[in-house]
């Protein structure tokens, strides 16, 4: 039997035994059993589950509306090396025969923010911590110590903030503000008729406005390609604009918080010389203004991650 040795997976089992050997030096950041904490908030605009860990910052999983879920690091100073860490399930003492899990490296940029993971990562480790494993990262300090930086998350008080948190995701809107606050709605050629696809934008439009009292102006622009008369392309254009104004109004929208204008062909984003262009100059855009947050009250999603 011939025996074929592969450099990336010996270099790969190199670099993991150096994690496990200098996790056994580690400076390690872990709440006791009396400090584990785990907390649930947001709104319909954002929800977050964090977990304060004692002299190092905390752990957060996070989602915005419109967007997907996120695990991040907050740390109160910049402590781990740019490069990769390992990330571990630990098994619980009282799950007997149960093994720890490697769940692989996880990258890390050196900062206030660390480690960031997206979706699917943070949700396999939700779900190991819904289990009662321990989440255990492991990464070099950046100012050259010998010992490695520990981060720990303990599974305790845990069970009931995740309901919490399932709760806050059930409100989510399905847009944030800025997924809306420059919205085009695009035509058939000479139609001022929608697809339901662009029906579902301006639904959109409705549903955040409707939850975000801080929308105080809506300026609507008619547009269209330059196929036909310019009298005619103007009429066109401004039969769209007041029919996307119209459909505001008609949901709810304040008409006094409207203004709307007509431009015919003459502001094109893309060539007229091809179908795909043309497709695209065919167009209302909808574009909202916020009312400025004071500078010690966050809006709706500036506040994110703070």
């Amino acid at each position: 039997m011939k025996l074929v040795f592969s450099p990336t997976l010996l270099l790969k089992a190199l670099f993991v035994s150096q994690f496990l050997v200098s996790a056994l030096h580690a400076v390690t950041f872990e709440p006791s059993f009396d400090e584990a904490e785990w907390q649930a908030d947001g709104s319909v605009f954002e929800c977050k589950l964090s977990h304060d860990i004692p002299y190092y910052g905390a752990a957060v999983f996070y989602r915005q509306a419109g967007e997907m879920q996120e695990f991040y690091l907050d740390s109160a100073t910049s402590r781990m090396k740019t490069g990769k860490a390992s990330l571990v399930a630990k098994a619980p003492d009282w799950k007997l025969g149960h093994k720890s899990k490697n769940l692989g490296l996880v990258p890390v940029t050196q900062g206030r923010k660390p480690i960031n993971l997206g979706r699917k990562m943070s949700e396999r480790m939700l779900s190991e911590l819904f289990q009662g494993y321990s989440l255990v990262m492991t990464r070099q300090p950046w100012y050259g110590a010998e010992q490695s930086i520990q981060v720990a998350m303990t599974p305790i008080q845990f069970r009931a903030a995740y309901g919490d948190y399932l709760d806050c995701l059930s409100t989510l809107l399905p847009v944030n503000f800025e997924q809306i606050s420059r919205t085009p709605i695009y035509f058939p050629s000479g139609s001022e008729e929608l697809h339901a696809r662009e029906m579902r934008k301006l639904d959109n439009v409705v549903i955040y406005v409707k939850a975000d009292p801080s929308v105080e102006a809506f300026y609507i622009d008619g547009h269209t390609d330059s196929k036909g008369a310019r009298t005619e392309n103007l009429e066109l254009s401004k039969m769209r604009a007041e029919m996307v104004a119209q459909y505001l109004i008609s949901n709810g929208v304040d008409a006094s918080k409207i203004t709307s204008r007509w431009h015919g062909e003459r502001y094109p984003v893309e060539s007229n010389r091809s179908r795909s262009g043309r497709s695209q100059n065919r167009r209302v855009t909808i574009r909202l203004d916020r009312v400025p947050a004071p500078e010690d009250t966050p809006s709706p999603e500036v506040a994110q991650k703070n």
